[in-house]
């Protein structure tokens, strides 16, 4: 078995040595002669004003593995918009980011282990969380806040962290 492996691997080799990368049967034109093509990198020419350079784009929320972040808005706003009268998933995701790009006064926050900041706002009973590159990744209104809050704030330096050391170390 293994000799008919290493005869029909030999093959393959030599069948892929004989292209040379030579003639091809569909005609193309020349490239040979043909002159490189730039980018405009640095001053205006030819009335072509400087163009901000591009940032890269921040997603409107952080995706996972199950969604993309447009189902994501949706599910969110499907189950929690209400709470905050939203009108659509555009709304409810416009709601989101001015909570957690301008945290109102006397909102609470915490930092987790893995660069998660938590918000948390008493008077409306408002929690939010956003990834360490500030992208959200919720935000709704716990059923019993102050609880929720406390045991977040408790949990939040060992979030993510594997819960059984000692069972791993063996």
């Amino acid at each position: 078995m293994h000799m008919r492996m290493s005869a029909a691997l030999a093959a393959a080799i030599l069948v892929l040595a004989g292209c040379d990368s030579g003639g091809s049967a569909v005609e193309t034109r020349d490239r040979s002669t043909a002159e490189p093509v730039g980018l405009v990198s640095e001053g205006a020419q030819d009335g072509v004003a400087d163009a901000a350079p591009l940032e890269a784009a921040k997603p409107p929320v952080t995706a996972n593995r199950r969604e993309t972040a447009d189902a994501k808005v949706q599910r969110l706003y499907e189950r929690n918009g209400a709470d905050f009268g939203a009108r659509s998933a555009e709304d409810y995701l416009q709601k989101v980011q001015a909570f957690t790009e301008s945290t109102p006064s006397g909102t609470e926050t915490v930092k987790r282990s893995n660069g998660d900041t938590l918000f948390y706002q008493a008077s409306t009973n408002t929690f939010a969380v956003v990834d360490r590159n500030g992208v959200p990744r919720t935000m709704f209104k716990p059923d019993d806040g102050p609880t929720y809050w406390a045991q977040q704030k408790e949990r939040a330096p060992t979030f993510g962290q594997r819960r059984n050391r000692a069972r791993s170390a063996e």
